[in-house]
This record gives C-alpha cells, structure tokens and sequence, in this order.
C-alpha cells in the first residue's frame, strides 16, 4: 500500500522484488527520474524485507509490499490492488527493473503511458546490475550514464565512537544445513577485531536480528554491538558515519557503498563483475583469491562445495593490513 503522500506530479512505479542488496543497486534509477520530474509520485514494489530500506526516504511517495513474487495478478491482492489503482490514475512510467516474465506480464496489466524494462527496450545482459539498470533508464530517455545507487539513512542510535570501522560479520545467504558459501569464518572475524582494538581502531559491530550470537562472538575481541538492534534506515546512518566497512558480499556492503562510506568488500564465490558495491573511484577495494573452482555462485559446483575455500584464503593479515591503510588515509 502506499504509504506517503507528495504533491501530485506524474506517477511512476519502479518494480524490483528482491534481496537488500538487489534493491539498493536499483535506487540508482530514482535521482534520474526526480531530475527529469522533480515532483514525480514515485513508487516502489518491492519485498516486504526490502521495503525497510525505504522507511527514511522522501524520495518516494510509497512503498508496495509484496510477499508472493510469483502469483498471477488474479491471485497476488497486492498486484490487483496496483492494477485497479492504475486504472484510476495510470502511471506516466512504469520501470520494471525485474527480468522473470511473470514480472513484464504484470507491468503490461497495469494502466501507463509506457512501461520500460527488460524484454520492453533493455536486454539483462552479463554485466554489473547497476549497468543494466543504467540501460533501463536510458531506454526510457532518462539521463543515468553516471547513475549511482543511493540510500537515505536514518539517524543512528546514539553512543556512537568519534571514528569508527564497521564490522558486519553476517551473511544473508546461507544455503539450509549446507555451508554459507559465501560467509568468512566466524574466528578471523573475532581475531580481526582483537587486533583493531589493540591498534587503536574503534569498531561497531552489526548485525540482523538473527546474526545475534555471531555478532556477540566477534564483540568479544571489543566495540560496540548494534546486532539486532537497528532498523535498516538506522544501519545505514551506522554506516553513514564509519570511516570503512568491512563486509562480505550481502546487503549491507551495498548498503555502505549507498550511503557513500568506504567498504572493503571480502569475496570469494560471487563474481564481483556483477555483484560487487558500486561507488565513486577509490571507494570500494575487495579482497579476494582467484582459484580453479570459482567463482562458482549459481552453478552446480556451488551446491557441493565443502570447504568453502575461497573465502578461507582470505587471511586476518590482509585484512587488517587493508583498513589500517584505509584508517590511517582517511
């Protein structure tokens, strides 16, 4: 439903339904469109847990929440609701940001002047998804050559350190009872805030509300834990304020990046071509180890893997060597 009220300009709806990360490399198409329509009534469908990331933003008029990708207009309350709503008032510009064609076959069930995305002006090709978007936009002839993603954070809690590093120990992406591929092992997390601490550098620990106990483990070696105790908003105003992030390919590294904060990415099985933050020159540094298996996210090998090697290849030493450069530069 929507969920804020703008004065009346013309109507635009952005689909993009998926993970934290997915989503805010999307908000690269939200600057383009207020600079060709400052009073645009700009929505936005997305996942419910996606849809936090929007709880700060005056950019947009609302938020859709949907829970059910997959269901037809005829079955999802939430897309019939949009249809019958367009019917009312149709949208000036529709951008599906979405490839699945469940996803064109709504975008055309809704009333607007055009519908813009992939399948409709733009092919998703084997390239960074900022870049794809970027096509998107400019298909529907809005200027987004240079377009950035970029989030509006919250205030932060209070007590936060004057300079600070940002640890975010979590990985959104496990894989059931098999290994999270995609994680860094739990004890360099803790051994690399030890040694911060022990050189001086304040860190803050964060965390979803299920990454609790991980968060509180790798506190042990000092800081300051907001595991679990932030909204998304509030996380990105964390991070709004860090001299660097230190994260591994999940939603907050992208969250970091959108808030215009220097990350340190660790990567292992993801191709960073496709999924790595994007940022301003000199902003983001990733650290990983090419070998013979990877990367090997969304191939068969993945589902195998045992030992998750790519990531244990990473090393404290270069880690910590890489934010005390970035600390003492900054």
């Amino acid at each position: 439903m929507v969920d804020r009220e703008r004065q009346a300009g013309p109507r635009v709806l952005v689909i993009r339904c998926g993970a934290v990360g997915d989503t805010v490399l999307a908000t690269c198409v939200l600057d383009p469109v207020l600079a060709r329509w400052p009073d645009a009534r700009i929505e936005w469908l997305a996942t419910p847990g996606s849809a936090a990331l929007f709880g700060a933003d005056p950019r947009l008029a609302g938020v859709h929440r949907l829970r059910h990708r997959k269901l037809p207009v005829w079955l999802s309350p939430v897309k019939r609701a949009l249809v019958r709503a367009s019917r009312r008032d149709p949208y000036a510009l529709v951008l599906n940001l979405e490839s699945a064609a469940y996803f064109r076959r709504f975008a055309h069930a809704l009333s607007a002047e055009r519908v813009v995305g992939y399948g409709d002006g733009a092919g998703w090709q084997d390239r960074h998804g900022v870049e794809n978007h970027r096509a998107v936009l400019a298909a529907a002839g809005l200027a987004g050559d240079a377009a950035l993603p970029r989030l509006v954070p919250a205030p932060p809690p209070e007590g936060l350190p004057p300079r600070f590093v940002v640890l975010h120990p979590g990985n959104s992406h496990s894989g059931g009872n098999r290994v999270n591929i995609r994680a860094w092992p739990a004890q360099r997390w803790l051994e690399l805030n030890r040694r911060l601490s022990a050189a001086g550098v304040a860190t803050v620990i964060t965390g979803a509300p299920d990454e609790v106990a991980l968060a509180a483990q790798v506190a042990g070696g000092g800081g300051l834990d907001l595991a679990g105790r932030t909204t998304l908003p509030a996380m990105a105003g964390v991070m709004a304020r860090a001299a660097l992030l230190v994260c591994t390919d999940t939603g907050p590294v992208h969250i970091a990046a959108a808030v215009g904060t220097a990350v340190l990415g660790l990567y292992g099985p993801t191709r960073p071509t496709q999924t790595a933050p994007y940022g301003v020159p000199g902003q983001v540094r990733l650290i990983s180890h090419d070998i013979e298996c990877g990367p090997c996210y969304g191939t068969p090998r993945h589902k195998t893997c045992a030992d998750n090697r790519c990531m244990r290849l990473i090393t404290v030493d270069e880690v910590f060597d890489a934010v005390l450069t970035r600390w003492e530069q900054a």
